[in-house]
């Protein structure tokens, strides 16, 4: 295996961890804290922007 399987197995595994909460609020209706949201990085967004 190349050394950039690894790299993109890494940011992958970091994506998908990042994602997780983003979506498990999103489906339940909560509102969680975004870069897309109202002030940036301190308010809410919405179920939608979350699941999306």
């Amino acid at each position: 295996m190349r050394w950039y399987h690894y790299f993109s197995y890494f940011f992958g595994g970091v994506f998908l961890a990042n994602a997780v909460p983003h979506f498990v609020s999103g489906v339940m209706g909560h509102p969680f804290q975004t870069p897309f949201a109202s002030p940036p990085g301190e308010g809410l967004s919405s179920a939608l922007v979350n699941v999306l």
